[in-house]
């Protein structure tokens, strides 16, 4: 839900969102960010530390398509916030958060800013779309396979 509310605030063409008017938005998009990449590093973590949850019996296609979204979320949670932390301070302009700003770390390279903003907004259209297919795969098992893969995912299963 944090990364939806994110990509809606960032609805627009990418240089909107640095204007001053919109510095609010910015600030609150750019704080989503960094609370996702936390969340996922804790995630991360817990699952080191925890293991992974038990394995719910599927067709073997199924256990493959789901490891292959499972490893593009986690990529993708991890390089939405990473290629705009880049790509922002390589376009000069500090990452900006809620009571403060992260001046730029690295050497200007407007160009390549530019390029990495690009790949940061595909990105977001991209999680989007697997997010969408996971959804609706675990959905499908609910409501029509009516197996226990759902309710596995729930903490504590």
């Amino acid at each position: 839900m944090l990364v939806l509310v994110a990509f809606v605030l960032s609805s627009g063409d990418g240089y909107s969102l640095y204007s001053a008017s919109a510095d609010g938005l910015r600030r609150i998009h750019e704080a989503l960010g960094v609370l996702v990449f936390g969340i996922v590093a804790l995630r991360l973590i817990w699952r080191l530390i925890g293991g992974a949850p038990v394995k719910q019996p599927m067709r073997r296609w199924m256990t493959l398509t789901a490891q292959l979204v499972h490893f593009a979320l986690y990529a993708l949670l991890i390089a939405i916030p990473t290629t705009a932390v880049l790509g922002t301070w390589l376009e000069g302009i500090p990452v900006t958060l809620p009571g403060f700003d992260i001046a730029p770390q690295i050497t200007k390279a407007r160009g390549l800013g530019h390029v990495i903003m690009g790949i940061h907004t595909t990105l977001g259209y991209s999680i989007l779309w697997v997010a969408c297919a996971h959804t609706a795969a675990a959905l499908f098992h609910y409501f029509y396979l009516r197996d226990d893969v759902l309710q596995s995912m729930f903490p504590g299963a």
